[in-house]
């Protein structure tokens, strides 16, 4: 899976991480729209990108509608 934080903004107040992520996995081009609660604020965009591909990764690891 490769991907690109596109966007990113935390919240303090809710500890939340609000994030856009585009890029491609298994030859499919995808765009993901989520946020995600953290215990630390993720200050460089190095720590954004790791708690973006935490949350891709389990995005991906549901099922789907059609059950693959």
């Amino acid at each position: 899976m490769q991907f690109k934080v596109t966007y990113a903004r935390y919240w303090k107040d809710r500890r939340r991480l609000e994030f856009t992520a585009s890029g491609e996995r298994n030859g499919c081009v995808f765009t993901v729209v989520t946020e995600v609660t953290c215990l630390k604020e993720p200050v460089t965009p190095e720590h954004v990108h790791l708690v973006a591909l935490a949350r891709l990764t389990e995005i991906f690891r549901l099922r789907s509608a059609s059950g693959r």
